[in-house]
């Protein structure tokens, strides 16, 4: 008996990521710098989702942000 999930991109698995993130962990991921990102914020390079004094995003945004400078021009 096959004991790994396998999943299809219809159905979700058990431990979901997060649909919001925080600075620091977009930092984390982009390997940058908190001040980095604030400044990528400031230049309207990323724009991030604000829920009252919150900033968050979207991990969604974060990738389609690198896939844009991944891309050979």
């Amino acid at each position: 008996m096959n004991t790994t999930a396998s999943f299809t991109s219809h159905e979700t698995p058990t431990r979901q990521r997060p649909l919001l993130i925080t600075v620091t962990q977009a930092a984390e991921m982009l390997a940058l710098s908190r001040s980095s990102i604030y400044q990528l914020i400031w230049t309207d390079q990323l724009v991030p989702i604000r829920i009252g004094r919150s900033v968050r995003f979207s991990i969604d945004h974060l990738e389609r942000f690198v896939a844009d400078r991944s891309e050979v021009r």
